[in-house]
């Protein structure tokens, strides 16, 4: 077995990002223990327990991330740091990775962290008799083993050469889960979810406000530095932006299609603006099943139609950075030829006409200005070539299962940023997987994406992912809309975030000036 250590690992797979982040005004600044911090996220928790909701959303991952703890983390530098393991080794071949626990841990309701307990989290989700949508996302591995109390076994697939790092985000299946909570409080957990984290849920009410409460026997002693964390659901950017304005609020999720408010904050030195350019992109889905989209001749006119550097002038002011691959600046993926292809109206118009037939068909968006702004852009977008596009209004949770159940001709979604491409893009592009949204089959692009996580040559892996990128953009059956740019707006005597990894707004480890 080889060792890793765990403050320089693998630099060759960590995403080469461009970001920006307002730091302290002065590089020493002491923490000041104490007190309490309202968040306002984009949307109302739908729960925590991986059987009920399947996936996290972003706001979710905000809230979990002061509950639960991972068993890794990325730093500022994006190198991974031990956090729950405190160490790792990897067989020759990447197939077997071990890690030992930091020991004298407890979850919230006493019970003790210990190599079962990552064991229970895993197999839970991974039991076909769960049905969990999360499964699709940790098929790469085999099984996880607990040889003793202090040491878990990751059997892989196949070669899996950045594991430590995939196991850093606050999704569903990397936070660790207290077995004893979910097994006592049955369907009552998703809502009383038990961490090993800083903080400990203190209540709940649906649709107002999460309080949660310093966690008086954390592992890491002198942390937190606040005695309590308010989380609360502000969909409408504009009362998000006004609470943080008048002190409701500390920090506040924003994004792109609030670029007034954001441009507005930057001038305003009672408020900092913090970035992060990471990976992957904000896309559209054709379910290919259904006519127009079963064939290529629409899907390709409907993108070649696309003038995203005018689309993100009127819903982000030029903020939004234009994408032609599912991997963005912010990837170490560097793609010469990706395929893309070109905005072409007189080709879109042809493609249209060679159809023959009427080009009507229905769109999912949120019912929410942006997503009301984006249908309308693309609406004239694609009118000028002949479609006629239905704007389709629904509640953003609806999207998800909407989605998953292919209930739609054409729908949002989004590449998050990842440490590593393989696990979004053979869940979203692989025969057979539950989030294949496309409903598109290829058994080159099974192949490719087959390859891209069974080798350890990261120079194959990235002629895979190139290669598979210029599948898909030919055969169009997503578009890629904007690169991936994770937005907070926060008071400026909020100091500690870290960087917004996967769009996570982390307030773990934050103080007040």
């Amino acid at each position: 077995m080889k060792a890793v250590p765990a403050a320089r690992y693998l630099a060759s797979i960590f995403l080469v990002a461009a970001f920006a982040f307002v730091s302290p005004t002065s590089p020493a600044v002491a923490q000041k223990p104490g007190g309490s911090i309202t968040v306002g996220l984009e949307f109302e928790i739908p729960g925590f327990d991986p059987l009920k909701v399947g996936v996290f959303d972003t706001s979710t991952e905000i809230a979990a991330a002061p509950i639960f703890d991972t068993l890794t983390y990325l730093d500022d530098r994006r190198e991974v740091q031990p956090k729950l393991a405190l160490s790792w080794t990897h067989s020759d071949d990447f197939k077997t990775w071990t890690f030992k626990l930091r020991p004298g841990v407890k979850f919230h309701d006493g019970t003790p962290f210990n190599a079962q307990a990552v064991k229970e989290n895993f197999d839970r989700q991974k039991d076909p008799a769960n049905k969990c949508r999360c499964a699709f996302y940790i098929a790469y591995i085999h099984d996880v083993q607990a040889p003793d109390e202090l040491t878990v076994v990751y059997n892989m697939n196949d070669p899996t050469v950045n594991q430590p790092a995939l196991l850093t985000i606050q999704s569903v299946y990397n936070v660790i889960q207290s077995p004893t909570a979910w097994k006592t409080k049955g369907d009552d957990y998703n809502r009383n979810p038990v961490g090993t984290g800083p903080y400990i849920l203190k209540s709940w009410i649906a649709g107002d406000r999460m309080v949660l409460g310093k966690s008086p026997d954390y592992w890491n002693k002198g942390h937190p530095y606040l005695d309590r964390v308010i989380l609360k659901p502000l969909p409408d950017a504009q009362s998000r932006f006004a609470s943080l304005q008048s002190g409701e609020a500390d920090i506040v999720w924003d994004d792109e299609a609030d670029a007034d408010n954001i441009q507005k904050a930057q001038k305003d030195p009672k408020l900092a603006v913090h970035s992060y350019a990471g990976s992957g992109a904000a896309v559209y889905a054709f379910n290919t099943k259904m006519a127009p989209f079963d064939d290529v001749r629409v899907r390709q006119a409907l993108v070649m139609a696309l003038d995203r550097k005018k689309w993100s002038q009127a819903v982000t002011n030029g903020l939004a950075r234009p994408a032609s691959n599912p991997y963005g600046d912010g990837s170490w993926v560097k793609c010469k030829d990706d395929g893309a292809l070109p905005e072409d109206v007189e080709k879109a118009k042809a493609l249209i006409k060679d159809y023959g037939k009427p080009v009507d068909f229905k769109m999912l968006v949120t019912a929410t200005p942006r997503g009301r702004t984006n249908g309308q852009v693309l609406q004239q977008f694609w009118k000028r070539v002949g479609a006629n596009m239905e704007i389709e209004q629904v509640d953003q949770a609806t999207i998800p299962p909407r989605a998953f159940m292919r209930q739609f001709q054409l729908t949002p979604w989004r590449i998050i940023d990842l440490a590593d491409p393989d696990p979004q893009m053979y869940a979203n592009f692989h025969t057979g997987s539950p989030v294949a949204l496309a409903n598109y089959s290829d058994p080159e692009l099974d192949r490719l994406l087959e390859h891209a996580r069974t080798t350890a040559d990261m120079d194959k892996r990235i002629e895979d992912y190139c290669a598979i990128s210029r599948l898909i953009n030919k055969e169009a059956i997503w578009f890629w809309t904007f690169q991936n740019t994770y937005y907070a707006i926060s008071s400026a005597k909020l100091k500690g975030l870290p960087k917004i990894y996967h769009g996570v707004i982390d307030v773990s480890d934050v103080w007040m000036e």
